[in-house]
């Protein structure tokens, strides 16, 4: 697989159990697993809470999307 990456993203509700999923698929994938929640609240400097409620969904989901095309 020389000069290309896997890239496996699972998309559902809060709570659906995509964390844990991911986590057991890039263990036995044995590729890193990133989970966008975390680097999304880096980038924010607080929870996905906080920020949702301060800021609307709107601007959330732009950040949101934008940390999903810069892991992409």
């Amino acid at each position: 697989m020389s000069g290309k990456h896997l890239i496996v993203t699972l998309i559902g509700l809060p709570g659906s159990g995509k964390t844990t999923v991911g986590r057991q698929l890039a263990r036995r994938l044995q590729l890193p697993f990133i989970d966008s929640d975390q680097v999304l609240e880096q980038r924010l400097g607080c929870s996905i809470r906080a920020y949702f409620e301060a800021e609307g969904e709107d601007r959330f989901r732009d950040n949101e999307e934008q940390v999903i095309e810069d892991l992409s």
